[in-house]
């Protein structure tokens, strides 16, 4: 018979266990009601990701496993496979503190802790640097029974490599690879994932579920795009990229009939893109507290965009236009930039700096006095005097 399983692509906050943990519960909840076998939630979910250096705060490591202890106290019938840092099966490593926590998944049901799942794969290039944050996990292959179906539980890059994890599981009777991701987004990733989940899925033989989380942490985009492939490689499920969403999939095993369901179309690759700034522009200014931004605007096309993106992020409302005219500019660019900002429905001022920009040049006149810059300066200046702007 099918998995019955749940999907949680949710954007979380580094550093905020407890509004985590409100999050979760709250998915938990809902995957509980709608009678799910298992549910699936991000990588290091109960932290956020990426935590980095909060890492080698000892207080912080004990607040994530206790606030996985609560949410295993809440559990039900639904299993719950969530990310957290726990730490390392080798705690006695001496090289560094970070590297006596792990990257893990919990299997959580019944009110306990069932188990945990180290990732081992630790990915150390492009964003990522957790092989210096943390231990790679011992246990590539365990194996956990969820309504009768043998279940492999791995992170993100675990299921990247054709040899690792997953293939490890499946070869010790996996029926189904879960898989949650903190997965960045670049340029044309969904796709890119998506070929290389399906290549797993009919090497192992077996289903795959792949859950990512969604939303922007400072200079990172998760873009979701959370997937269920059948075992000949089918997508049955594709969530919404850039966006929050709860999926439910009857997911077959391997030999049952497959039948996809709400697979999300993926996004052109200029909207894609955008969407990325918008939300990754939206979830800095929020996760940060700020109220409002600052735009200065030109009259071109690069400050245009930014204003454009910022407001579609933020609503109008929030966002501020400021144009600084001083000798060099033109009269084109305080119009164009006074026409952008009525057209976007925001607030706009002017602020000539050109006495700014004077007092600076007289201040410095004395020290470079006589020196190729002071001379260029001086037949600068010489240049605005006979000049009419």
């Amino acid at each position: 018979m099918p998995l019955r399983v749940a999907g949680s692509q949710i954007d979380l906050v580094v550093g905020d266990i407890q509004g985590n943990l409100g999050r979760i519960a709250e998915e938990m909840a809902w995957a509980e009601s709608e009678g799910a076998d298992v549910l699936l939630l991000p990588e290091l979910a109960v932290t956020g990701y990426p935590p980095e250096d909060l890492v080698y705060r000892r207080d912080f490591v004990v607040a994530s496993r206790e606030a996985v202890e609560e949410l295993a106290a809440r559990s039900g019938r639904t299993t719950v496979v969530v990310g957290f840092v726990d730490w390392a099966e080798d705690s006695a490593a001496d090289d560094a503190f970070s590297r006596r926590v792990a990257n893990a998944a919990a299997v959580l049901a019944g009110g306990r802790l069932v188990g945990v799942y180290h990732k081992v794969l630790l990915p150390n290039y492009g964003v990522f640097d957790e092989d210096r944050t943390f231990t790679p996990g011992r246990r590539p292959d365990l194996v956990w029974e969820i309504a009768g179906v043998g279940c492999g539980v791995s992170i993100c890059e675990d299921i990247w490599v054709a040899d690792g994890p997953v293939a490890r599981q499946a070869a010790s009777g996996a029926q189904i690879l879960l898989n949650i991701n903190g997965s960045p987004f670049h340029r044309g990733k969904a796709r890119e994932r998506e070929a290389m989940l399906s290549e797993r899925a009919r090497q192992a033989g077996a289903p795959v579920v792949y859950v990512n989380l969604v939303g922007g942490q400072d200079e990172l985009v998760f873009d979701g795009a959370s997937l269920v492939v059948a075992a000949d490689g089918t997508v049955v499920h594709r969530s919404p990229q850039f966006t929050e969403d709860r999926f439910l999939v009857e997911v077959p095993l391997a030999g049952e009939p497959v039948r996809p369901c709400c697979v999300a179309p993926l996004l052109e690759e200029t909207e894609e893109i955008y969407r990325a700034l918008e939300v990754g522009l939206g979830d800095y200014v929020e996760k940060n507290g700020f109220e409002s931004v600052v735009v200065g605007l030109s009259g071109g096309i690069d400050s245009a965009l930014t204003a454009t993106v910022a407001v579609d992020a933020l609503g109008p409302e929030r966002v501020w236009g400021i144009t600084m005219p001083a000798r060099f500019s033109s009269e084109g660019s305080v119009a164009d930039s006074k026409q952008l900002a009525a057209n976007l429905g925001i607030r706009f001022d002017v602020l000539g700096i050109d006495g700014v920009f004077q007092a600076f040049l007289d201040s410095l006149a004395p020290v470079f006095s006589g020196t190729p810059f002071g001379v260029a300066e001086e037949n600068l200046q010489a240049r605005i005097r006979g000049a009419a702007y």
